[in-house]
């Protein structure tokens, strides 16, 4: 046990890093495109088409991977008692027997999200062709353009909507690879397929949208998002490939033995023969469950397309293509690798539990929630920097990643700096939510958590067309759509921390406060994540000095200019101040957070 706590511990840091340097450079070639291409097209393709693209591979995969992380932490477990003390020989082999068949019926559940993303790609082909006169009659603005030059770019569009819906059929025909690196914790090579694959796609997109022109830019986009999706089948299988097992059919339920017959030339056996009905009956319940959670995420999307025009459309695109870029980098990473400890560590308590080994519970419970903290605290940390300095400093930033054009523009100033704000909110829901979701194992808990999510999304789409509407006192357009999916997040968070101080209290942990009243645990909890008074004093502080200085020195002044200079060396010091407060007073948190990277925390015996 502990050694597998361990290598997941290992295994989740290397990852983090390795995928953070791999975006990074997909972030600096991402924003060269952003400099080759028109706020009309972005906004064509990055609100409509990836909307769609991925709306049908969210749907088709999102409830096999979770339900089958935890299907292998349950299946690590079964060899672990198959390799222990048998009684004799038919024993250990009906063991075995056993342990194979759930193998490969798991197996098969994984080689389900195929089919099903393949279907539901299908759909989105239909779809498009049905509908994107429509939608570029509505998203064009522009009345000066010539008949031909019109139909040119409704072509354009139409042919990028199948490129996407290409793309995303070659990648999931990459998803049961995936789903292996997922159950086999091998983030690295996820990392690296998805890494290269965005790199390739920035490339791609940055030497097509200069050889065009101003002809076929959302095909480009359409063209590199194939390319990513070739990029990460490829390597994928190349490295995973060997090891991935073919879907089989078994032939009935009491018979282990393997007939060589693919399932899919066959579906006239018996569900319970050939799939592991618990892992499938759960990732049903995590497929409906997905459905309102992306409805929630892409909530914007949907909302921008329906109530803002083109020009707004483009703005947001701009905007939220940055902030986007700081949650690929930092967040996400962050997230599917806390995901995956947490995981681990419910497995691990599951099992002491059914072992009866209640000092082992105990202080695997405390290790889960002392990393739970840590990472929260982190996450906590950088929404807040993202949020206090990234909102003053949101006009320099464009000025030196998309030029003069967008970093004069007010409207985008405004929407990058309320995108900033939104990012602090966002952190914390990543985090907290990727607890939920590792230590969720019932159809109960999973329909719970869709019924906060259905709650959330209502207050979303009663919210958002009431701030979108309202002009006045900076609220209205693409700045009161940022704030209908904070005012969510904040109560995504919530329901989370909710889950989290239940959870805690289920389990028990060392200092038995499972007999205090629920608000007393929930500001313990809180307690050890939020910091401390001065830190947070210290931020507030640094946010009022770089707002004055932002609104005295930094309008509309040259990047080089002794004013913006000046702007730029007041939030280097408040920085400077802010972080050597939270090295002085959280250095309990830091020492952990090493433990994590270096592989120091405490065994499990």
């Amino acid at each position: 046990m502990a050694k597998r706590t361990n290598d997941v511990t290992s295994a989740a840091a290397s990852g983090m890093l390795y995928s953070f340097l791999l975006r990074l450079l997909s972030f600096a070639l991402t924003q060269m495109t952003i400099r080759f291409v028109d706020p009309k097209t972005l906004g064509k393709t990055s609100i409509r088409l990836e909307l769609m693209s991925t709306t049908v591979l969210f749907l088709g995969r999102e409830g096999f991977r979770l339900a089958l992380v935890k299907v292998a932490i349950e299946k690590e477990q079964e060899k672990k008692d198959g390799d222990g003390d048998g009684d004799g020989d038919e024993k250990d082999k009906e063991k075995a027997s056993r342990i194979k068949t759930h193998s490969l019926r798991v197996n098969n559940v994984a080689w389900l999200s195929v089919p099903t993303s393949l279907l539901l790609t299908s759909l989105a082909v239909v779809y498009h062709l049905s509908t994107y006169e429509a939608q570029f009659e509505i998203g064009n603005n522009d009345t000066s353009s010539s008949t031909m030059r019109t139909t040119m770019e409704q072509t354009d569009y139409m042919v990028a909507g199948l490129l996407y819906c290409l793309a995303a059929a070659i990648e999931i025909m990459s998803e049961p690879c995936m789903i292996l690196c997922l159950r086999t914790m091998d983030v690295k090579t996820r990392a690296t397929a998805e890494g290269f694959a965005s790199i390739g796609k920035a490339v791609c997109c940055v030497v097509l949208l200069s050889w065009s022109g101003d002809n076929y830019r959302a095909s480009s986009f359409g063209f590199s998002q194939c390319v990513y999706a070739i990029i990460v089948t490829r390597v994928l299988y190349t490295n995973v490939g060997k090891k991935l097992q073919m879907p089989t059919r078994l032939k009935n339920e009491n018979d282990p033995h393997i007939r060589s017959t693919k399932v899919f030339t066959s579906l006239s056996g018996m569900i319970q023969a050939n799939f592991d009905v618990s892992s499938l009956r759960l990732s049903v319940f995590f497929a409906m469950q997905s459905i309102f959670k992306h409805a929630l995420t892409e909530g914007d999307r949907i909302v921008l397309s329906a109530l803002l025009g083109t020009y707004d459309s483009g703005v947001y695109a701009m905007a939220s293509s940055y902030g986007g870029i700081a949650s690929r980098l930092i967040f996400q990473p962050l997230e599917e690798n806390g995901r995956l400890l947490f995981s681990n560590f419910h497995g691990s308590i599951v099992e002491a539990r059914q072992s009866r080994k209640h000092a082992d519970v105990k202080h695997i419970v405390q290790q889960l929630e002392s990393v739970y903290c840590v990472l929260v605290k982190l996450v906590f940390y950088l929404g807040l920097i993202l949020a206090v300095f990234g909102s003053n400093y949101s006009a320099t930033l464009l000025q030196i990643l998309a030029g003069d054009r967008w970093g004069s523009n007010a409207e985008a100033i405004h929407t990058l700096s309320a995108f900033c704000a939104y990012m602090f909110t966002m952190a914390l829901n990543g985090m907290t939510e990727a607890f939920v979701y590792g230590v969720t194992d019932s159809g109960r808990e999973v329909a719970h958590l869709s019924i906060a999510h259905s709650v959330i999304g209502v207050v979303f789409y009663v919210s958002a067309p009431i701030l979108i509407l309202r002009n006045g006192q900076g609220i209205g357009g693409t700045v009161g759509l940022i704030m209908a999916n904070g005012i969510c997040m904040i109560i995504r968070v919530l329901y989370s921390l909710y889950c989290a101080v239940t959870y805690f209290s289920k389990y028990g942990d060392s200092n038995d406060r499972t007999s205090q009243p629920f608000l007393v645990r929930s500001f313990y909890l809180c307690n050890q994540i939020v910091p401390k008074a001065p830190i947070l004093l210290s931020f507030f502080v640094s946010w009022i000095i770089m707002n004055w200085s932002k609104t005295r020195l930094n309008k509309g002044y040259p990047l080089l200019s002794i004013q913006t200079s000046i702007h730029l060396g007041t939030g280097i010091i408040c920085f400077a101040m802010t972080g050597s407060l939270i090295f002085h007073y959280d250095k309990i948190g830091a020492r952990r957070l090493r433990g994590i990277l270096r592989r120091r925390t405490e065994k499990i015996d």
